[in-house]
């Protein structure tokens, strides 16, 4: 049987659905209710450049994040203090007793789009021009590319406009980095949201970040 979470929204009680089952801290995790906190689970995936790839995971949901690679961040990971993450500002927050840590980039795009109520999927898949202008970091497994990618904001991501995407190292996103601009298509359902489209080249958006504070 469904455990309905009652909120309160412009003075109203709202009655959300959760899954049958689910814990406290799945609903927090699975609805994005504003200001929700959960216990959670934290791994760091690798350093990348500026930012901690890591992935969070609870009994339910299991997000990949980039966080800025600062000692307040890094001090998740220190010791055995429990860490907690909060439904507040774009991409909540990570924080323990003895420090607090924004994400700062969500590189699990479907799951972000699926939190709370199914979108009603649309009859034609947007697109827009995305522009390329410089990669900032690469490795074996991905390359970010800063510029500029309005459709962001299909999944709630702000500042489209100076963003930087997280793709792989795979044949499909060959050459995309270096072509200048693409075609960027959203999807409302399916495993990839984004695909970078250049040519031939259908190439996986694995997520959006926002830039260095002091590029």
């Amino acid at each position: 049987m469904s455990n309905p979470l009652r909120v309160l929204v412009s003075g109203g009680l709202v009655a959300v659905s959760l899954c049958a089952g689910c814990t406290k801290d799945q609903a927090v995790l699975q609805t994005g209710l504003p200001g929700a906190r959960a216990r959670v689970s934290l791994s760091l995936v690798a350093e990348r450049g500026e930012y901690l790839d890591v992935v969070m995971e609870s009994a339910g949901p299991r997000y990949r994040f980039f966080l800025p690679n600062d000692a307040a961040c890094a001090a998740l990971f220190a010791g055995e203090a429990a860490v907690f993450y909060a439904n507040t500002g774009p991409f909540g927050q990570l924080s323990t007793e003895a420090t607090r840590c924004d994400p700062v980039g969500i590189l699990s795009l479907a799951e972000w789009r699926d939190r709370g109520p199914r979108r009603q999927t649309r009859a034609v898949i947007p697109r827009s021009r995305a522009e390329l202008r410089e990669v900032i970091y690469a490795d074996d497994d991905l390359t970010l590319v800063r510029g500029r990618y309005p459709l962001a904001s299909e999944i709630g991501f702000m500042g489209g406009g100076d963003s930087i995407v997280a793709i792989p190292r795979v044949e499909e996103c060959r050459g995309v980095p270096e072509s200048g601009q693409a075609s960027m298509e959203f999807r409302p359902a399916g495993r990839n949201p984004y695909t970078l489209i250049n040519g031939n080249m259908r190439c996986p958006v694995l997520g959006f970040i926002q830039p260095p504070a002091n590029p």
